[in-house]
């Protein structure tokens, strides 16, 4: 059975050829999916603006990944904005999928490093600024930068070293499977949340209930295993 890869491309260019591109060379090696979002997109306007709005661009974003475990995630830097750049795609990926691992690409890899290290030049910087820069980098979760023409290459080749999913990553696949369901029974505490909201709150460690109820959950299994096979 081939494992299921699912990748998030954000871009303010169309995609599809690379994405069609990916499917074709992986075909055999996965069952591949790409989720685009072209920031472009009139919808993602402001109200009577031609401006990114970025409360629309993070709802799209919920909405597309609600229901999906997500391998990697890849932004383009230059989202052609006056004020919205790839850093803050990071941000919004980060806050919605705490431990997402993502590739920013990008024509100009400098304008990067001068984005994150704010008003100072970068030939001027101090070694305890770039130490500072470096420090905010792996805050964001990114785990390589690679030039705009490379990126395709670039998750194959992670694709094709992946090991499979981690018992963690495929429980929480697993959840947003049935993103929309709604807890009922087993764990009093979690009552009316839906899956997907407790897949969200598993991520990003923000509630010590879903401790308990993991916890709980794998002591229920290994006393049905027990039974089962006294």
């Amino acid at each position: 059975m081939k494992k299921k890869v699912t990748v998030l491309i954000i871009d303010d260019v169309d995609q599809s050829k690379i994405i069609d591109a990916l499917k074709k060379q992986l075909k055999r090696k996965c069952e591949f999916e790409a989720i685009s979002i072209r920031t472009t997109d009139v919808e993602l306007r402001e109200d009577g603006s031609d401006h990114l709005d970025v409360r629309k661009l993070k709802e799209r974003i919920k909405d597309l990944i609600s229901s999906k475990h997500i391998n990697w995630a890849l932004t383009d830097f230059n989202l052609s904005e006056d004020d919205i750049d790839g850093i803050n795609v990071v941000e919004i990926l980060t806050e919605l999928r705490k431990n997402l691992k993502i590739i920013m690409y990008s024509g100009n890899r400098n304008a990067v490093v001068k984005r994150v290290l704010g008003k100072v030049k970068l030939q001027e910087a101090t070694e305890e600024e770039i130490v500072e820069a470096v420090r905010k980098l792996m805050e964001y979760q990114i785990i390589d930068y690679v030039k705009r023409d490379e990126y395709k290459d670039k998750l194959i080749g992670l694709i094709n070293r992946d090991d499979e999913p981690t018992v963690h990553d495929y429980f929480l696949e697993q959840l947003r499977q049935h993103s929309e369901m709604e807890f009922k029974s087993c764990y009093a505490p979690l009552k009316g949340k839906t899956l997907g909201e407790i897949a969200d709150m598993i991520e990003k460690q923000s509630d010590k209930r879903v401790d308990s109820w993991t916890q709980e959950l794998v002591e229920q299994t290994i006393a049905y295993l027990v039974k089962i096979n006294e």
